[in-house]
């Protein structure tokens, strides 16, 4: 398949659902996740007539901290509109959205492109509206009867939409615009973003033109003279960040594979089947004008004040960009560790926590490296191996501190250490009660060592004869077999440094 020929044009679109305690235009609670079905609804988000609408201030503020965060231009008035379309997932027959004037516009975020390169994504909108019900098919086994249920408690939930303009150019920018947005949204608290309840959804629209036949103005893909540009796909269903870039990895050798093949390319909206790893078609793809968008006749004209602006814009903390750059240049960390800190805003909290606590006892240059160094390492090791979040509840910051202090120092060798730390997380033992049994017995050993070690010379003979002869291996072993005898407690060099003595002697 020639590839070289073509270029790949992807806008995409995130829908967000917000953390607010009430949903978009009515007062049932968010809280939907795993409840009966259809136990937190009410007229309005059921689509009863007569039931009116108010929109909910707190999702709109959280659209418009959004929107700060990716450098868009804040709107002075909200205007809604109804967007039209037949679907049981939505009982009034039409969306409350936004059309012509979303709430924020012309952003751009920068990721980090396939070379490593800075590289800007236009954010042509963020917009608010209000999602849809969850809608589960069936097939019985028994007729072949297909048949689909209806959960309204997801009906009318507050979402953000945000739309890119269509200057990505591959699925793995696609990828990290969805990973750095997912992030940018949980440092903010704007919503948890978990894709698997449905609080984050992707929508790539993907198209494959010939090089040479359009340009980018504007936002916009524009023909080249008289060329005729390929329609794009749209790509549903997509449950993981993971996904999007492996969706439309396929969808785009797919298209080339059509154009090749001489075949007609249609608009469409196609969705991504996880477990055979496919598109399949859907639906032709709708345009602006089958929606018919008018605006909402029940809600008022919303005004957005410079103070309002200036108030929410207090909301925003250090981003993960930020952060990790800081990490990198106050810190001097590398840029690997940094990445991984920074991934998650409850992990960065944790280990700037921890870091203030070790810093207490270690060397300001050193203390941020060897903190990074157990979080990364022995800490995400361990607490993955048995399924455990890394939280205070888990492994208490201050007992994390002190065993990272106490190693250090040389208190505890790096063996012991982390089997502390293992069977405090596995066997949920207080971490600060097993260190000071460690440092009793590692301070008795201390005072036995010599005997330990005539102990173990006694016993290998040959590999006392060994070393004697020349082999520097047999040096390792022995000490190995100390450490065995004192149960990892005993510290290396110093029981390298008295064999070697006492063999020598």
């Amino acid at each position: 398949m020639e590839t070289s020929k073509y270029d790949v044009i992807i806008g995409l679109e995130i829908h967000i659902q917000t953390k607010t305690q009430s949903k978009m235009f009515c007062s049932c609670p968010t809280n939907y996740f795993q409840k009966e079905p259809n136990t937190h609804v009410c007229p309005t988000c059921l689509g009863l007539p007569g039931a009116l609408p108010v929109p909910n201030r707190r999702a709109i503020e959280l659209c418009i901290l959004l929107g700060l965060a990716t450098n868009c231009d804040i709107e002075k008035e909200i205007h809604f509109d109804r967007k039209h379309y037949f679907y049981p997932d939505l009982p009034k027959g039409y969306q409350i959205s936004q059309y012509k004037r979303a709430i924020c516009s012309d952003g751009y975020i920068d990721i980090k492109d396939e070379s490593g390169e800075k590289y800007s994504i236009e954010i042509e909108r963020i917009h608010q509206e209000e999602d849809v019900a969850k809608s589960t098919h069936y097939t019985e086994s028994s007729t072949g009867l297909e048949y689909s249920l209806i959960d309204y408690n997801k009906s009318g939930m507050p979402l953000i939409e945000l739309v890119t303009k269509p200057n990505i150019r591959s699925a793995y920018q696609a990828k990290e615009l969805a990973t750095k947005i997912r992030q940018i949204v949980r440092y903010l608290n704007i919503s948890d973003a978990d894709m698997e309840k449905g609080q984050m959804r992707c929508e790539p629209n993907i198209s494959v033109q010939s090089k040479g036949t359009w340009e980018y103005k504007d936002g916009k893909i524009f023909p080249i003279g008289k060329s005729v540009l390929n329609p794009k796909v749209e790509i549903k269903n997509i449950g993981s960040i993971t996904a999007v870039e492996k969706s439309i990895t396929y969808e785009v050798e797919r298209l080339i594979k059509e154009i090749e093949e001489g075949k007609e390319i249609i608009q469409q909206t196609r969705g991504w089947d996880a477990n055979k790893g496919i598109t399949v078609f859907q639906r032709s793809k709708e345009t602006a004008d089958d929606y018919r968008y008018m605006p909402e006749p029940d809600i008022p004209v919303v005004e957005i004040t410079q103070e309002d602006v200036e108030r929410i814009s207090k909301e925003i903390i250090e981003l993960p960009d930020e952060k990790k750059d800081r990490y990198i240049n106050e810190y001097n960390l590398s840029e690997y560790d940094a990445n991984v800190l920074t991934s998650d805003r409850d992990i960065s909290i944790y280990y700037e926590s921890t870091l203030s606590l070790v810093s207490q006892h270690l060397d300001s240059n050193i203390a941020p490296k060897v903190t990074a160094n157990w979080l990364t390492g022995a800490v995400f090791s361990i607490a993955n191996d048995n399924n455990l979040e890394i939280t205070e509840e888990n492994i208490p910051k201050d007992d994390l501190a002190l065993l990272i202090t106490e190693y250090e120092k040389k208190i505890l060798t790096r063996s012991k250490a982390e089997e502390l730390l293992r069977e405090s997380i596995v066997n949920k033992k207080d971490l600060g009660d097993l260190i000071t049994k460690a440092k009793k017995e590692a301070e008795s050993i201390t005072r036995s060592i010599d005997s330990i070690v005539d102990e173990v010379i006694k016993e290998n003979s040959k590999a006392v004869e060994d070393f004697k002869a020349g082999k520097q291996a047999s040096l390792g072993f022995l000490v190995g077999q100390v450490m065995q005898k004192t149960r990892g407690s005993a510290d290396p060099n110093s029981t390298r440094s008295i064999l070697i003595e006492k063999l020598n002697g």
